[in-house]
């Protein structure tokens, strides 16, 4: 948990009592939980006027476990039921405005909100699989709404190694031809995902190199890690006409890219999500539609850890914790 804002060192694995559920909440020993770069923006500060937190915090808003208690008025889960899902801290939901909330998914034992953003875990899920979904499921799959991508159409993903890369590119292999940006250790990666290409932006100048593969410029661009200025001058190779779809922070306004042609989406999932979007991200996963994401486990007594390296080494796919010195089944 943190007791200030600040770097991840500062956590520290601490007991405390097991919350409550109250009323229209649920109860879970957590089975695993997974990274997120929100966490650390919240832990540092970065977004405190956005979402202020109150201390002790305990991170983590993806995860599976098992329902271990009901508070009143919760009918749509039983205990002993498999679960997994997303809770966000009471601020972070109330200034988005949806109705996910929890006491913090990194430690045994966690509440949640009982509603559209848990479902039941299928059973040939694994846990540790089940927890690395939501978030990047949530957004992938809005993305591919948002897109509405036709078959034969070229599109940039750029930031296409992280965790809402492992469920767009997969998702869109099939229909459009991908054009991917990652790190040359994350190439092969990527391409196992679905990528045709891929570049090197750690190399190559990615808007050039994209023009130089792509004459005349990409049908959408799909943004997963810029902002600012450089998303700006990425939006150069996108062709008169063409899309651009971003779920960064800090995209720019429609009229910083100075083109009326361009149509600019900021995508968040957790505005997009219904009651059957878990259960979707669940059966592509089952069926092998989406490739496990998880790439790097910890126990829980290294989440300190776990949380340190995330946010100063390179991390492809999904980060997870498990609450056991067991595998998480």
């Amino acid at each position: 948990m943190a007791k200030q804002y600040g770097p991840p060192h500062l956590l520290a694995l601490e007991d405390l009592p097991i919350p409550d559920p109250g009323p229209g909440r649920l109860q879970v020993r957590v089975r695993a939980a997974a990274l997120n770069p929100a966490d650390l923006l919240m832990m540092d500060g970065t977004v405190r006027d956005l979402v202020p937190l109150d201390f002790p915090y305990i991170p983590g808003t993806d995860f599976s476990g098992t329902v271990t208690a009901l508070g009143k008025d919760v009918e749509t889960f039983e205990v002993g039921e498999e679960v997994f899902g997303f809770g966000a801290p009471p601020s972070f939901a109330a200034g988005v405005g949806i109705p996910a909330i929890t006491s913090g998914a990194m430690a045994e034992y966690a509440v949640f909100a009982a509603g559209d953003f848990l479902a039941r875990r299928p059973d040939g899920l694994s846990a540790e699989t089940a927890a690395a979904l939501p978030s990047t499921g949530m957004t992938g799959l809005a993305v591919i709404e948002e897109g509405q991508f036709q078959p034969g159409e070229k599109v940039l993903v750029i930031g296409a190694g992280g965790g809402i890369g492992s469920v767009v590119v997969p998702l869109l292999a099939d229909r459009v031809d991908v054009i991917a940006t990652a790190s040359y250790e994350d190439e092969q990666y990527v391409r196992d995902l679905g990528a045709g290409e891929v570049i090197d932006y750690l190399e190559a100048d990615t808007v050039d190199e994209c023009l130089r593969r792509v004459p005349g410029g990409v049908d959408v661009i799909i943004n997963l890690a810029l902002k600012g200025d450089p998303l700006i001058e990425a939006a150069r190779a996108i062709k008169p006409g063409g899309r651009l779809l971003s779920t960064t922070p800090g995209t720019p306004a429609p009229s910083a890219f100075g083109r009326d042609d361009l149509a600019v989406s900021v995508v968040m999932g957790t505005l997009k999500l219904t009651k059957n979007t878990l259960p979707a991200i669940a059966t592509h996963a089952l069926r092998g539609t989406l490739p496990d994401p998880v790439t790097r486990r910890y126990r829980l007594s290294e989440a300190a850890l776990a949380y340190q390296d995330f946010a100063h080494t390179h991390s492809r796919g999904k980060v997870v914790v498990t609450m056991s010195d067991e595998p998480a089944p």
